[in-house]
């Protein structure tokens, strides 16, 4: 199992969070970043993860992490 971390700037976070309570069923973590000005969203549905990256056009940049099942 793979979860994805995506780095998102503030200004995309609430089209973001709008599209995931209109449409998705899978969980979201949401939390501070490093990076000024920016947040990190993480999941382990990977079709959600690329639905923010190719649709909403909102990441910044994309770790996966293997998770140890």
């Amino acid at each position: 199992m793979e979860k994805y971390q995506i780095l998102v700037k503030g200004d995309r976070l609430m089209g973001v969070m709008e599209d995931w309570l209109e449409r998705s069923t899978c969980d979201l973590t949401l939390r501070m970043a490093k990076t000024k000005g920016c947040r990190v969203i993480e999941t382990t549905d990977t079709l959600y993860a690329a639905r923010i990256v190719r649709w909403l056009c909102a990441a910044e940049k994309v770790n996966i992490v293997e998770l140890n099942t």
